[in-house]
């Protein structure tokens, strides 16, 4: 027993880990995601239309149920914040596809630093480093919002 314990240790311990900007670990970063914006957001499912949530200290956060069906939600989550000319500005602005099934949650489309940034119509390379910008940010992200005890409100 301890024999055979010791192969599966040595063979799982001997795997390399994914490459940093490697797809496979852009995969492991959906699923960090899905699971930092489950517990941001723990009735996922059942939202509906536009939510806020006020963190301790920070702005108040809204996320906008874009399209929602049985395997997937599609989610805005911004900012509003005073713009120059006296409007309003929806910042950092984050498009994020969740797939339920699979258990994971993919940034798809945002607007970071006044900047677009948008997976759809790039290939190779280019799209590749497009979804690790979005992806790191919006872990980033939700880790700050559930350091800041952001929590929406439950239906």
């Amino acid at each position: 027993m301890i024999e055979c314990m010791t192969k599966i240790l040595s063979v799982t311990s001997s795997a390399p880990a994914p490459r940093v900007h490697s797809f496979a670990a852009l995969m492991e970063l959906y699923e960090a995601n899905f699971i930092l914006l489950r517990r941001l957001l723990p009735t996922l499912t059942s939202l509906d239309g536009l939510v806020c949530s006020q963190g301790r200290g920070g702005l108040p956060l809204y996320v906008q149920v874009i399209e929602q069906d049985k395997f997937t939600t599609v989610l805005r989550m911004f900012y509003r914040l005073p713009a120059e000319n006296g409007g309003i500005n929806e910042a950092p602005d984050i498009h994020v596809r969740v797939y339920h099934d699979a258990s994971v949650a993919e940034a798809v489309a945002g607007r970071l630093r006044g900047r677009d940034c948008v997976v759809m119509g790039r290939t190779g390379e280019r799209c590749l480093d497009v979804r690790w910008r979005l992806n790191r940010f919006l872990y980033k992200w939700l880790r700050y919002l559930l350091h800041r005890r952001y929590l929406l409100p439950k239906h």
